[in-house]
């Protein structure tokens, strides 16, 4: 799976539909992600292992995990490639929280942490 975002213009819909209000658009397919980046309108922002699901909080890897069966070496790890500070947490739970709070926006979208 890929994660693309909408960069330009307010909305697009074409091989795949976004708006700046939803930009995140989730494909399953590298030929259809290509795609749209080739229109210019979107970039690759994550690949497969490491898209969590936006209502589940797995992680697609294929074989899918949930964040409570992660170590917490695994948790630190992820936090870390992705900008997120767990370092105050005291155990999984926190960690679990803040990781999931920080890759969910109110509306259930995951926010400008996959930015490169």
């Amino acid at each position: 799976m890929f994660k693309l975002k909408l960069i330009k213009g307010l909305s697009y819909s074409g091989i795949v539909s976004a708006t700046s209000k939803n930009p995140y658009v989730t494909v399953d397919n590298e030929e259809t992600a290509l795609a749209a980046v080739e229109t210019g309108y979107f970039k690759i922002v994550e690949r497969s292992e490491n898209i969590p699901d936006e209502k589940t909080g797995k992680i697609n890897d294929g074989e899918s995990k949930d964040w409570k069966k992660l170590n917490k070496d695994d948790l630190i790890a992820f936090a870390n490639e992705h900008n997120i500070d767990v370092s105050s947490c005291k155990n999984q739970d926190e960690r679990i929280a803040i990781i999931e709070a920080a890759l969910a926006n109110e509306d259930g979208t995951i926010d400008d942490l996959f930015n490169s």
